[in-house]
């Protein structure tokens, strides 16, 4: 998958989340928050990738951490892009928490508003780090950090499962590679595993992908601010009855 649709999706799983209960209730600044922090853990497992979005997000101190990142990791899709790399930035986030001065979680802020900068670079919004750094106080005037270790975890199982959508998959047992006797589609020769519905990364059914879930988003924002009375899955329980 291609960075935008990481963290568009991303960001609609964490909505599709919110609307179905499974995550707590939050507050409208929580869930911008939340929801914007996911959408930039949704590029996360790509800090290994030495030309990527994250490499350029803040030079040169940005391209030196996924140049170390790429090292540790193997390379790009490789630790990054498995169980043990997502529960990696999961316990970065979690435990990152506790790292405080003057009863004040740096470390969490910075990286929270790091990760909305991040989706708010993406998606191309006005303000740029400026931005990131309004979502950080945001975040410290909420109850966001507390969500923001499942966001970011959301965000990069979002990550493995769009790439595991593409040809060339993942190795999710990352240090461990299983290599099938005969190659296939969905096991491949090299140990990834694939479920290939959407074709090479950038692909026309990625964008169709991408731009439902982007439909989904707006659905559910206006929704949210009462500009329309019905929620996708209220639409969708309707349907069905």
């Amino acid at each position: 998958m291609m960075g935008y649709s990481h963290s568009v999706t991303a960001a609609g799983a964490w909505l599709a989340l919110t609307e179905l209960g499974i995550t707590p209730h939050q507050d409208t600044g929580t869930l911008v928050v939340t929801t914007l922090a996911c959408a930039g853990a949704g590029m996360f497992p790509d800090a290994d990738h030495r030309k990527g979005t994250i490499a350029h997000s803040i030079p040169p101190f940005s391209n030196i951490i996924t140049a170390l990142i790429a090292t540790l990791s193997g390379g790009h899709r490789k630790g990054t892009h498995s169980i043990l790399g997502v529960l990696a930035f999961w316990a970065l986030a979690y435990f990152s928490q506790t790292l405080t001065h003057n009863g004040i979680p740096w470390v969490s802020l910075a990286l929270t508003a790091f990760a909305g900068g991040l989706a708010l670079r993406v998606f191309k919004a006005p303000g740029g780090w400026l931005g990131a750094i309004g979502l950080g106080y945001l975040a410290w005037q909420t109850d966001s950090l507390s969500l923001v270790p499942w966001a970011i975890f959301c965000g990069c199982v979002m990550h493995i499962i769009g790439d595991m959508m593409t040809t060339r998959g993942v190795n999710i047992l990352w240090p461990i590679t299983i290599k099938p006797p005969v190659g296939t589609k969905i096991w491949r020769k090299s140990g990834y595993f694939s479920l290939p519905v959407l074709g090479d990364a950038g692909s026309a059914r990625e964008n169709i992908l991408t731009s439902a879930v982007t439909v989904y988003i707006l659905w559910f924002a206006l929704a949210y601010f009462a500009v329309i009375h019905t929620f996708p899955s209220q639409w969708l329980s309707n349907l069905w009855h």
